[in-house]
């Protein structure tokens, strides 16, 4: 917990001087203090994906930075030390109830952080992309290798940039930082509300925390999707408060928190709808800061093509590319379409061959009735919808929830044809939770006890082995030192593949694990059955692993 929270103060550092002097470069002013905090998320990324293209992640990154943090201290001192008083005197502001509160957060927050990761996906390709941009960056045709891998989040590459990995080996817990950042943002605005009460949105959105045993889950490994949900939250933010009166800094801050959120995770995509409305609705006010709202896409839609095209040789990955665009490392067609078939059926949770023959309406009824934690969300997004509509009359006049509430229904038709997975879709099951329980939670005190059934609730799972969750529980030798990237111990055999030797787990039985064996990795499973059915292995490139890797047909 201790090293954890000392990484986070060096993170903070890089990422508040970072934002500063990013807002003053843009010419943005009295913007939200953890806003400033991931507009430096936002840029590190950039640079640090920018930086994969040609090299590794790695300690050369890290002085190069050290350099960049210099040079922005020294020009821009005042604008720093001005923040630091702002952030200051904003929490000093803030009621004994949040301070506890927040002190009672912050420490769960570590002890999750060090806890064992519990996420399958952590297992199967968080912690190899960010060991491949710590070796090696943005590597050709990875996605051969394993298909999981093309993903390579942006929220990964962040990650890369702040794990230390050539100091320490087990900082992978930039969400947990996030987590924090977020319950600060909500519980100043629900104290900012209950003080003034000049604003409701304060209070939906400073009920945030109540979704904390949810969110919890999420922290002990370095998933995007906890990015997702914060950014998201932002997002919602800032787009209802400037529907009707737009400024710069709300439709600059719109657009880095969406291109972010596009750069993490791909499926956001409709999101962009969000600053779009706010720049046609307010063009003749706000057309004078054209420039720099496509200067702020551009450079995001330019890494996010170029890690696409190296990665999997695919400009437009995840959906199937034209082939006569395509790289010399590209995925095989029928692979390609294997993925994406694979992809849409896992979402309804059939096997290809089921949905191939299935109707939309069979499907959406195995979704709507699948069992375990997964169906049970499924039915909590649906009950969601409805519920709004019982009392969409509550906000009828206004216009932007309305949206909001509008583009929801968009999200899910989009999921339906693509990969309805629940996690995808939780953004809007968040706001438009917090807004009709902003109308059921209005008094102060029943607001508290909510609060502090929220941190009880996160002790439950934290503490207790619950049968049937995988969840992460803490033990007191991680009060120093944190538990390891994975949950599965390093124990590996190396298989020689033509010219490529590829290690495999031992202690790993699912299909995709690999868990924190050393690069290249595959599991064992996943290579017989592309060796199988598709007659096809994956070799090197070169000699280099940098140069990366494509399937070969085996005969």
């Amino acid at each position: 917990m201790l090293l954890i929270l000392l990484s986070w103060v060096l993170i903070l550092t890089f990422a508040i001087v970072v934002g500063v002097s990013v807002n003053r470069l843009l010419k943005l002013q009295e913007v939200n203090p953890v806003l400033v905090i991931f507009h430096g998320f936002f840029t590190l990324t950039l640079l640090a994906g920018c930086w994969a293209i040609f090299a590794a992640i790695d300690w050369k990154f890290f002085i190069f930075l050290l350099i960049v943090l210099v040079c922005f201290i020294f020009t821009n001192h005042s604008l720093i030390i001005n923040y630091l008083t702002l952030f200051k005197q904003e929490f000093q502001k803030t009621s004994n109830f949040v301070k506890i509160i927040l002190a009672v957060i912050l420490v769960l927050i570590l002890a999750q952080s060090a806890s064992a990761p519990s996420l399958l996906d952590n297992e199967s390709y968080y912690i190899q992309t960010i060991a491949w941009l710590n070796e090696f960056g943005l590597v050709n045709g990875l996605i051969n290798l394993h298909l999981f891998l093309g993903q390579n989040s942006g929220w990964h590459i962040l990650q890369s940039a702040f794990n230390f990995n050539f100091i320490y080996d087990r900082f992978n817990d930039l969400n947990g930082l996030c987590l924090l950042l977020a319950n600060y943002y909500a519980l100043v605005k629900l104290n900012h509300y209950f003080k003034f009460k000049n604003n409701p949105l304060d209070l939906a959105i400073g009920l945030f925390p109540i979704f904390n045993v949810f969110l919890f889950q999420f922290v002990s490994s370095p998933s995007p999707d906890l990015a997702v949900y914060i950014i998201s939250l932002f997002l919602f933010y800032g787009f209802l408060m400037n529907y009707h009166a737009c400024s710069k800094n709300g439709l600059i801050s719109l657009v880095m928190l969406t291109s972010f959120l596009i750069l993490i995770k791909v499926t956001t995509i409709v999101f962009v709808l969000f600053p779009m409305v706010i720049y046609i609705k307010h063009y003749n006010h706000v057309k004078q800061y054209s420039f720099l709202v496509w200067l702020v896409a551009l450079a995001t839609l330019s890494l996010i093509v170029t890690k696409n095209i190296l990665i999997s040789g695919n400009a437009i990955y995840p959906i199937v590319g034209i082939e006569s665009l395509k790289a010399s490392w590209s995925l095989p067609v029928h692979i390609e379409t294997y993925f994406y078939k694979y992809a849409k059926a896992y979402g309804y949770a059939v096997t290809p061959e089921v949905y191939s023959n299935s109707t939309y309406l069979d499907l959406i009824k195995t979704w709507m009735f699948q069992t375990g934690m997964d169906g049970v969300f499924n039915k909590i997004m649906i009950l969601v919808l409805c519920l709004f509509i019982i009392f969409i009359k509550k906000f009828k006049n206004n216009k932007a929830i309305l949206f909001i509430y509008g583009i929801a229904l968009l999200q899910l038709v989009v999921l339906f044809i693509t990969s309805p997975q629940f996690r995808f879709y939780m953004p809007f099951v968040f706001i438009l939770s917090l807004l009709l329980i902003s109308k059921i939670i209005t008094s102060e005190s029943l607001a508290k006890r909510f609060l502090v059934l929220s941190v009880l609730a996160v002790l439950v799972p934290l503490v207790f082995n619950i049968p049937n969750l995988k969840t992460s529980t803490f033990s007191t030798s991680y009060l120093i030192e944190p538990h390891g990237n994975s949950r599965f111990a390093k124990d590996y055999q190396t298989i020689n593949l033509g010219n490529t030797h590829i290690n495999t787990p031992k202690n790993i039985d699912f299909f995709w694990g690999t868990g924190n064996t050393p690069l290249p990795a595959l599991n064992a499973q996943q290579l017989e059955y592309f060796k199988t059915n598709f007659k096809v292995i994956p070799q090197q490139r070169t000699e280099d692993l940098k140069d990366g890797f494509y399937f070969k047909t085996k005969h």
